[in-house]
């Protein structure tokens, strides 16, 4: 019997309202739990009105100035990466980065980690969240692997990856040109640890694989299942840990060594779909993490996952999506169901495949 429990308190708030003729206010709070790792998400159906001052919508010329006043002096662009970027040594890369197509991984100037990589997203300065081709996305997330592969051949001791993205300045990101980010080290991400041993605690109470059990009993339920591409299984979070959360599992890889081509395209396909249902949200920015265990495979109970979230578009003066309710009391606000996600993005992921 699996373990996965969708757990969900309610909370009533009882006020006198101004905003509705000081009558008395009954508001009804969602308060959901992570099934693996217990953390919270909090949804009050009556911040519906108050989105559009939490999410406002991008402001679409503040945008195009801000890409054509970075245009000129980017780094990344008209070829200039050639001579402004960093090289890893010979006896890791020969050539000193990895190119394919139009995507070039080479080392972060100002790394965090052992190994931190950027990865050059193409030629475009600026792309909309519909406008992320899954060729493009192949690509980079191939050279990821690939880097990976070379980084855990060389050093052994390197054990934890993770491969990231941070799109737009209110996502993080201190250029607009697209990049992706690859970490790795001895040690994983605070986050990673805790995927890692929640994995490995649920297996040893429940005799079976978390990810698995929850590909099945979320496909089962169809409340926030999105579809299969290829080995990989996409659902909407039931506890998110960011706005619009979409979740990717590939239950039968334990980390990247193991992915192949399909999975490498699947990660892709889902992603170039995620992005352009994102952008038929009216959203610009966004981060997503890929996950995995130990490349020695010892970490038995973890399988690869990926999370995607969308963050605050891009305004100015924009304000920040976290304060303290989600950075120190490690608490997420959901603004749109899950529920009603998953039938948004699956629209775009099942396009997605027809159209590769």
């Amino acid at each position: 019997m699996s373990g996965i429990r969708f757990v969900v308190e309610k909370q009533v708030a009882t006020f006198i309202n101004p905003l509705k003729d000081n009558q008395l206010d009954r508001q009804e709070i969602e308060v959901r739990f992570d099934p693996l790792l217990g953390h919270q998400s909090v949804f009050n159906p009556d911040l519906k009105d108050k989105v559009s001052i939490l999410f406002p919508e991008t402001d679409e010329k503040y945008l195009a100035d801000v890409v054509e006043a970075t245009r000129p002096k980017c780094f990344l662009c008209d070829g200039r990466w050639k001579e402004t970027t960093p090289r890893y040594p010979e006896e890791l890369i020969p050539g000193g980065r990895l190119i394919k197509n139009e995507t070039v991984l080479f080392p972060n100037l100002f790394p965090l980690f052992g190994y931190h990589a950027v990865i050059m997203l193409g030629n475009k300065h600026y792309r909309r969240l519909d406008d992320f081709p899954v060729s493009l996305l192949c690509d980079a997330i191939g050279i990821c692997i690939e880097f990976i592969h070379k980084c855990f051949k060389a050093d052994p001791g390197a054990r934890y990856f993770t491969i990231n993205a941070n799109y737009l300045f209110p996502a993080g990101s201190s250029v607009i040109h697209p990049h992706l980010q690859l970490i790795g080290g001895s040690l994983p991400t605070t986050f990673q640890e805790q995927l890692i041993h929640h994995s490995r605690k649920y297996f040893e109470k429940n005799g079976s694989i978390y990810w698995k059990d929850l590909v099945a009993v979320e496909k089962n339920l169809r409340q926030r299942w999105i579809g299969e591409i290829m080995d990989s299984c996409w659902i909407s979070s039931f506890s998110p840990l960011g706005q619009n959360e979409v979740q990717a599992i590939w239950p039968d890889k334990k980390h990247f060594l193991e992915w192949n081509d399909n999975d490498v395209e699947s990660a892709a396909i889902g992603i170039s779909g995620v992005l352009k249902t994102y952008y038929e949200m009216k959203c610009s920015t966004f981060n997503f993490s890929i996950f995995s265990g130990a490349l020695d495979g010892f970490d038995y109970g973890m399988r690869s996952m990926m999370r995607i979230i969308t963050r605050q578009n891009v305004v100015p003066d924009h304000r920040t999506d976290d304060y303290y309710f989600q950075k120190l009391l490690k608490n997420e606000i959901i603004l749109l169901p899950p529920e009603e996600l998953s039938q948004k993005v699956k629209e775009n992921l099942d396009n997605c495949l027809k159209s590769q």
